[in-house]
This record gives structure tokens, sequence and C-alpha cells, in this order.
């Protein structure tokens, strides 16, 4: 084990010591692990395991008075089946590495008040990605919606380029107003003016919750010129234990380069009890570093049972189906603890 390891799981035990005398402070986490088989078309099949950005973290605020308070929050991802993944697995996508070393996930401190909203400086999710990661019931699984076209590539990767995680970032968010609807937004400050891309990245959105109905837009721009953003629309249902839901990605030329990578998706959930079935398909464009692929399809299968509000297993099947390069089959089947 590392230094830097050593340190920093130090630094979360005291912080969880922190927390028992300080009820503002909280140690939490999530560890998720899946046996996964993979299917693909001209290449090898392979059964592995994932740890599906599992992770740990320290979160707490404190009451400054006059309905205002501080907050922050620093989370680590860590694999703990210490392997190495390939691409659209890792929060960075990164191939070939080994992931048990840690990695910085959402780190922000900020304030907020009840008549302001609140502001947090750090690294966090862009006003693209935040909001629609609420129509995914398998998120952070190995199927999750980012992982199989169901939704772009603008809803993962960390950095100051558009991607869903944005680094150097100042964020706000509204408090609710008209009974349910909010207003979010990031502005990423470039960290080195002297390379290629001078440029800061913002993204803008709002949202709507109210009874049975949940609906966002949001836009996200790297204002480098020309071909350098998307927009997103989405939208879910509830009534009963039945739930649909549906997005739209207008790529402006962020998601793929030419402007030609929209993405339509749309899902349906049943709840039974503690189980849950779900069904979801999509059309799009894949992208990868903005380059244009081939069209596909994708559909994804999947279901999951809580033994309680902490600890479920789940089950999901995938199928990409690219017009060129024929189809990639994924089955997964997990484990997952919160903390």
């Amino acid at each position: 084990m590392n230094k830097k390891l050593i340190v920093t799981a130090m630094g979360l035990v005291l912080a969880g010591g922190m927390g028992l005398a300080n009820a503002d402070v909280k140690l939490y986490g999530q560890l998720d692990v899946s046996i996964d088989s993979t299917d693909v078309d001209g290449g090898d099949d392979d059964v592995n395991m994932g740890s599906n950005r599992s992770a740990i973290g320290v979160k707490g605020s404190e009451d400054l008075g006059d309905g205002m308070s501080a907050f922050f929050k620093v989370e680590w991802q860590v694999d703990i089946d210490d392997s190495e993944q390939g691409p659209g697995t890792n929060e960075d996508d990164t191939v070939g590495r080994n992931n048990s070393e840690w990695k910085g996930r959402d780190m922000y401190v900020g304030l907020k008040s009840k008549g302001f909203g609140k502001i947090a400086f750090g690294s966090m999710s862009t006003a693209y990605k935040s909001p629609a990661s609420k129509l995914d019931p398998f998120y952070r699984t190995r199927n999750q919606a980012r992982n199989i076209g169901l939704q772009s590539s603008l809803h993962k990767g960390r950095g100051e380029e558009g991607q869903g995680r944005a680094t150097n970032t100042i964020r706000y968010d509204s408090p609710t107003f008209a009974g349910g609807a909010k207003v979010f937004g990031t502005y990423t400050l470039d960290n080195n003016k002297n390379d290629a891309n001078d440029d800061d990245p913002y993204s803008l959105g709002a949202s709507y919750k109210a009874g049975n109905i949940y609906a966002f837009a949001s836009y996200l721009t790297t204002q480098t010129g020309g071909d350098d953003d998307a927009t997103q629309f989405g939208l879910k249902y509830t009534f009963g234990d039945v739930a649909v839901w549906g997005m739209y990605e207008i790529d402006g030329g962020l998601i793929s380069g030419d402007q030609d990578a929209n993405i339509f998706d749309v899902g349906a959930s049943y709840t039974i009890g503690n189980n849950l079935v779900s069904f979801d398909y999509a059309e799009g464009d894949e992208s990868d570093d903005g380059v244009s692929m081939d069209d596909y399809t994708t559909w994804r299968l999947g279901g999951y049972h809580k033994f309680s509000n902490r600890t479920r297993v789940y089950a999901t099947y995938a199928q990409q189906d690219f017009d060129n390069t024929g189809e990639i089959d994924i089955f997964s089947l997990g484990l997952r603890h919160n903390f």
C-alpha cells in the first residue's frame, strides 16, 4: 500500500471519528461489484469482475446563522476488485490502468442559504450530467446508460473540456420555486491558458419535480468556437408502480465533432415490492474522443431486488448493435451495498 493511500485512509478514519462527535460530518460510501460477461462480434469473449465506481467519502455542513450554512464533500473512487478494466467501465475511461489507485470524484466546498440557493467551488457534475442520472435505475453499474449508448459520453469522464465531472469549477443551484422548479449551472476556469484549449466551458440547466412529473433541460458548451455544444431534454412520469421516461440529446458538435450524433432514449420500469424490472431503448451515433463512428441501436433489460434500503442484487443484459461493426452483448450480475 503506497503512502498516499495510507494518508488518505487515515484521514477518512479520523473524519469518521469526528462524525461520532459532530452530527454535521458523515462518512459514507457505495460498494458495487459485478461479474460481467461480454461478447463482441469479431472480438474475444470475456467473463470478468468489475468494481462499478465504488467510492468512499466524507461530507458535512456547519450552521453559520441567519439562515446560512457552509457545506463540503470529498469523495474518492476505488476499484475494490483491483482489476485493470477496459474503456467504458471507469470514470475516466482509462484503458489498461490499475484501478486500485484512489482517484477523486466530487470534491467541493460551498455556501448555501434558503433564499439564495447554494454555490460550490471544486470538482462536481455539470448541469448536463446531473439531471439525466435520475432517469437511470442502474446508474453506476456496468450497464449504466452512459456506458452503453443510452446516453452520450458527455455524461461521464472528468476534466475541463465538457466532461461529466467538471474540475476547476463553480456551480450554482437555485432554491426551489414555482412549486418544484430549479435552475442550475456550472462555469469551468481553464487551468492552463497556454494550451490549445484557451476556453472556459459552462453548462446551464433547469428542472421541475412535482407530484408524478420530473422534467429537465440543459445545455453545455466548451466555448472553443465552432461545433462545441450539446442540448438535452428529459421527462419522467410515474403512476403507481409504473414509471416511463424519455430523453433526447441534440448534438451541436460536442458529442461527435460533426453535429450528427443526436441520441434519443425511452424506457419504462415496474416496481413490485422490493423488486424492480425495467427496459430501455435508444438510437444514435457512437462517439469516441470527438470522432464520429457508425450509427447504432441499443437496448437494456434489467432488474434488481432490495434486501434492505442499503443492500441489493441486480442483473442487466444490454445489446448495442452498430451498423458497420456488429454487436456488443453484455450480461452483468452485481451486488451493491451503501453505508
